[in-house]
């Protein structure tokens, strides 16, 4: 093999290599994220273990696409950080232990409607950056659908 050759197997497996190490990386430092599934919807959290921020929430909140006022709103007492959030579960229409609800001020959130889309949120004091997750009820299920890039409650 000439010397050439191997130094561009040699480039090339380098260049994979890091590729492949970046995409890693890239994986375990996201922040806060938000999954929806089940019905009603049951809404999980993960933040990548190396994520310098965005990791930790007090509020969480639904909202119906294209509303600025949410279904349902609740806040925690304390931050819930990192470690709390990868294996807190919310249910729709059910309170935490350590949350409040806010919104609406009693009684339970209205029920979802199928074939309506919706935008669930946790955040601080406001909802951007945070994490976020958009989703519709249909044929009993849940479909998880992209978040439009700026989409804001």
């Amino acid at each position: 093999m000439s010397k050439q050759s191997c130094t561009t197997i040699f480039s090339r497996r380098t260049v994979i290599s890091l590729i492949v190490l970046g995409g890693l990386t890239c994986l375990s430092c996201n922040g806060l994220r938000v999954y929806v599934n089940n019905i009603p919807p049951d809404f999980t959290f993960n933040a990548g273990p190396f994520a310098e921020c965005c990791t930790d929430f007090r509020l969480f909140a639904v909202f119906e696409e294209g509303s600025d006022r949410p279904l349902w709103r609740i806040a925690s007492k304390t931050i819930v950080d990192r470690t709390e959030a990868n294996s807190l579960v919310i249910h729709y229409g059910k309170l935490p232990g350590r949350f409040e609800q806010e919104i609406p001020a009693s009684g339970e959130p209205p029920p979802l409607v199928g074939g309506k889309t919706y935008l669930a949120v946790a955040g601080g004091t406001n909802y951007y950056p945070w994490a976020r997750v958009r989703f519709m009820v249909k044929d009993n299920g849940i479909v998880s659908l992209p978040v439009k890039p700026g989409s804001l409650p």
